[in-house]
């Protein structure tokens, strides 16, 4: 059954903020990933504090998740 029902207004609203949503990450991660792969930590770190504050913090998670997931990896880090 689904979640949500296309013909109710208010479930296509969640429907279309939620897509949006998984686009901003999509982009965060592709934004923050190229980051890491040509820049080293320090550059990182001078590129994050240019940033206004809430696209900052969540550029950082972003940052820290993809850390987490390469040190379980076993991948060598910047």
């Amino acid at each position: 059954m689904p979640i949500f029902d296309r013909n109710n207004p208010t479930d296509l609203k969640a429907i279309a903020e939620a897509q949006q949503f998984t686009v901003e990450c999509l982009e965060r991660y592709q934004l923050c990933k190229s980051k890491l792969d040509n820049l080293n930590k320090q550059a990182v770190r001078h590129w994050l504090e240019r940033l206004p504050a809430e696209q900052r913090e969540k550029c950082r998670v972003t940052l820290n998740n993809i850390m987490a997931t390469r040190q379980q990896k076993g991948k060598k880090h910047v």
